[in-house]
């Protein structure tokens, strides 16, 4: 009798293993033939099978066990990968810069959000490789940025020259600022292998680097009024490299050492909770269309352990892009208004009495040839 129980036992857990094993097979060719993968051995089709199964069942715990999360999970593009093989390959050591900068600016005066998206000054997602070095991408996206800001255009700058010109174990942006800026990815598309200077002329730079001299969130609100940031972080917490939306809000990531970057674009608050807005490079695929949200206050993940900026010190007759922009032009154009609204107030005065004068001067001349 009791080998008879075993037996019917061992029967049912096969045939569920063998269920689940069936169902995720068919997860797996979906997700094949949504994202068109294609793996050039039959081992390395097992293994990212295997890394997908781990995430696939990651997802269902998490949805499973947090059905309060402020953030969600999903398969993407990337769910053939680990997070190791996400983050950049290399990473360019960077100096330590004590900042002598205190922003005129106070916290209670600043906007409740800001979204540097809606200024305008934001390139598009990144698409390329990933694992790449991404300091190249990263310290362009910010010079970019600054340049928009500045000047009110956005041009794409070339990575592929920061990457042949600033290579390890340069710091990235002493370099950009030692070649005079970045040049036009129009002007330089490729990556050489070798450093070309010469075969392009800078269109965007800035004078000073900025590295807030230790952890404030406040004042990480302060700076970016004035442009975006660079913040390294942490991308081991749980679940991020299937981020699908939210507020991404993972103390575990807070225990990993820091190993990639982000150009934070802007913050905000939704139901009450603060967060950060983080531009990544894994193309529009991942998170909210290549953008996440992460929790703000709480150095979440260590995103406020590094933070750096670029920024033109000396004034520019270029039009700015900010809030106050706005107002002043609106100031200007009411002045305009009411100084053409003033002139031809005048011109009007001016006439009538030309023609009050000429209406005289007939009635004058009538009076005397009547009279005569």
């Amino acid at each position: 009798m009791l080998n008879t129980r075993f037996i019917f036992k061992s029967i049912f857990f096969v045939v569920l293993f063998g269920i689940i094993v069936a169902g995720l097979s068919n997860e797996w060719n979906e997700f094949k033939q949504k994202y068109n993968k294609q793996y050039k051995t039959i081992d390395e089709e097992l293994e990212r099978k295997q890394i997908f199964i781990e995430n696939f069942n990651e997802i269902h715990s998490f949805q499973q066990n947090n059905p309060h999360a402020t953030y969600t999970l999903a398969i993407n593009h990337l769910s053939d990968r680990r997070i190791q093989e996400l983050v950049s390959a290399r990473r360019n050591k960077l100096k330590s810069y004590t900042s002598s900068f205190k922003s005129s600016r106070e916290v209670k005066n600043l906007p409740e959000s800001l979204d540097w998206r809606d200024k305008g000054v934001i390139t598009e997602v990144y698409h390329g490789e990933v694992g790449v070095i991404v300091t190249s991408v990263v310290s362009t996206e910010l010079v970019e940025s600054l340049h928009a800001i500045k000047t009110g255009e956005l041009i794409e700058g070339s990575i592929p020259q920061v990457y042949d010109c600033c290579a390890q174990p340069a710091d990235a942006f002493d370099c950009i600022k030692n070649m005079s800026g970045i040049c036009r990815k129009e002007d330089y598309p490729e990556a050489l292998g070798r450093c070309q200077r010469d075969i392009c002329k800078p269109f965007a730079s800035f004078d000073t680097i900025k590295r807030m001299a230790k952890p404030d969130e406040n004042e990480m609100l302060e700076w970016i009024q004035e442009s975006t940031l660079w913040a390294e972080m942490s991308f081991a917490g749980k679940g991020f490299n299937t981020y699908t939306g939210g507020i991404y809000d993972e103390p575990s990531c807070s225990n990993h050492s820091i190993d990639d970057v982000v150009q934070i674009i802007g913050y905000g608050s939704e139901e009450g909770k603060p967060y950060w807005l983080c531009k990544l490079h894994w193309g529009t695929g991942w998170g909210e269309k290549g953008y996440f949200r992460i929790a703000r206050g709480k150095n979440m993940c260590k995103i406020a352990d590094v933070i750096i900026q670029v920024a033109n010190t000396e004034p520019s007759s270029t039009t700015q892009v900010s809030t106050s922009t706005t107002t002043q032009s609106s100031t200007s154009t009411a002045t305009q208004s009411s100084m053409s609204t003033s002139s031809a107030t005048q011109l009007y005065t001016i006439s009538s009495i030309h023609l009050m004068v000429i209406f005289v001067m007939v009635i004058v001349a009538q009076t005397i040839l009547i009279c005569n």
